[in-house]
């Protein structure tokens, strides 16, 4: 009976929010997949404010998505209890103002997450959107769907109903098999950076050291329909170089749009932006190591995706510092999950030169796949808890800076799941500046007491 009430009042939500678009018409750019979409969203919302200051652009500051949290983006709620008091005041709100409520914006970006089948069908009656962007599958959500198959299959929906152009990686196989069926304009951009012929690349790419070791900043160039857009950015990664290029081809279609002469002023473009916490965050940490701060949650590709970024950053700026890998179990995996964690095997053998591992799945897959495949075990660290995990990894560092002292840092690399690994703990133990902290992901009192029940520990 609950959750039947429930999917009503999400369903009336939906119709609230459907209506004040209707009403206001927003132009609305819409971004899914199984991985990316937060940092693409943001990318692009920032992008956005900072070419168009005279316009009003809307999106969630949150990871705010599915079938409850697209509907309240829409109303630009960013807070719900689930209390009785709440769920009155919530509909109220919306209800008024998708009857009365004035024009809040001109553009919203909205994040169409699913992790279920059939939910993409419902959200979708939101709204359209105008502009889709669909970013990468992975297995993550393979526990309720069952295969990246059903989930590509869920989630190219999105761009199948978008009405104007869509964005697709060229880089993913899922995003190509649906290119075909892309009856609106279509573009192509990369996330990895070899030499293939999609609409948006980036060539170029360094890494520039600025006053300290943790100041670093990424330059490369972007190519954009035979125009060339130099850009200097305090992101890192590749991935991140592509939805920098798709927010920019965005711009010249919005400008385009409202007539409006549109074209880079300065060279390099400098773009500065503000991700969410635990997504390639980048801290000074104590005994001189750099922190390289995943930790918001972990899936096979963003495993690999990190590791892809810090070993060129690592070559080019810190060639004679060893890279340690920090890894929690990937949830949300469901029959993959032994599969995926050993197909990493072959992948962390080859970067990292001491490797710590939090949970039961990497314990009982990874660890043990690269001792098959015949890893040093004297640099391989396997924690029940994290008490256990930082005691371990502090007693390395000590070593390592007796034997090295300052001239050579460990580069610490942390990527895990949220729910009992929360890896983020960990990042904030080797923190060499306490004020940081405020940095990090799952820092609020929710949080804070949901991870001192489970531990037991003073978070």
């Amino acid at each position: 009976m609950k959750q039947h009430l429930l999917r009503l009042y999400y369903r009336i939500l939906i119709a609230f929010a459907h209506h004040y678009l209707t009403r206001h018409q927003p132009k609305v750019i819409g971004v899914n997949g199984s991985v990316g979409k937060t940092s693409c969203r943001m990318i692009v919302y920032q992008t956005l404010q900072h070419f168009f200051p005279h316009k009003q652009i809307s999106t969630s500051p949150k990871n705010f998505n599915g079938e409850l949290w697209l509907s309240l983006s829409v109303f630009e709620i960013t807070h719900r209890e689930p209390t009785l008091r709440c769920f009155f005041t919530t509909f109220r709100v919306t209800l008024v103002r998708a009857l009365f409520g004035k024009k809040r914006y001109d553009i919203i970006l909205l994040e169409y997450g699913i992790d279920r089948p059939w939910e993409m069908d419902f959200i979708l009656k939101v709204a359209h959107p105008d502009i889709g962007i669909f970013t990468a599958i992975d297995a993550v959500h393979s526990e309720q769907f069952g295969s990246p198959a059903a989930i590509a299959n869920e989630e190219s929906k999105m761009a199948l109903h978008t009405k104007e152009v869509v964005f697709l990686n060229q880089d993913d196989t899922y995003a190509m098999q649906l290119l075909p069926r892309i009856q609106v304009d279509k573009l192509t951009y990369q996330t990895k950076g070899y030499e293939k012929q999609a609409d948006i690349a980036f060539t170029d790419c360094k890494f520039v050291l600025g006053a300290v070791p943790h100041e670093i900043s990424s330059a490369f160039d972007v190519e954009l329909k035979g125009n060339t857009y130099h850009i200097q950015t305090n992101l890192m990664g590749k991935v991140n170089y592509g939805y920098i290029g798709v927010a920019l081809a965005i711009v010249e279609i919005l400008a385009y749009q409202d007539d409006e002469q549109w074209q880079i002023i300065t060279s390099p473009l400098l773009l500065n932006y503000t991700l969410q916490p635990g997504r390639l965050s980048l801290f000074a940490g104590k005994y001189h190591t750099l922190l390289f701060d995943s930790t918001y949650n972990a899936s096979p590709q963003s495993v690999r995706t990190i590791i892809d970024t810090v070993l060129p950053l690592r070559s080019q700026l810190f060639p004679q510092s060893e890279i340690w890998l920090i890894l929690g179990d990937m949830r949300e995996l469901g029959a993959l999950t032994e599969k995926e964690h050993r197909l990493l095997a072959g992948y962390v053998s080859q970067t990292a030169d001491k490797l710590f591992l939090l949970g039961s799945s990497m314990q009982e897959y990874l660890a043990d796949e690269l001792r098959k495949i015949g890893f040093n075990t004297k640099q391989l660290y396997v924690a029940k808890h994290l008490k256990a995990l930082n005691t371990a990894l502090e007693k390395e560092l000590k070593k390592a800076e007796e034997h090295n002292g300052k001239a050579t840092f460990p580069l610490l690399v942390f990527k895990g799941s949220q729910n009992t690994i929360f890896l983020e703990e960990s990042v904030k133990y080797f923190l060499l500046n306490a004020d940081d902290e405020k940095f990090l992901t799952r820092q609020s009192a929710f949080w804070r007491e949901k991870k001192r029940k489970k531990y037991l520990l003073d978070f």
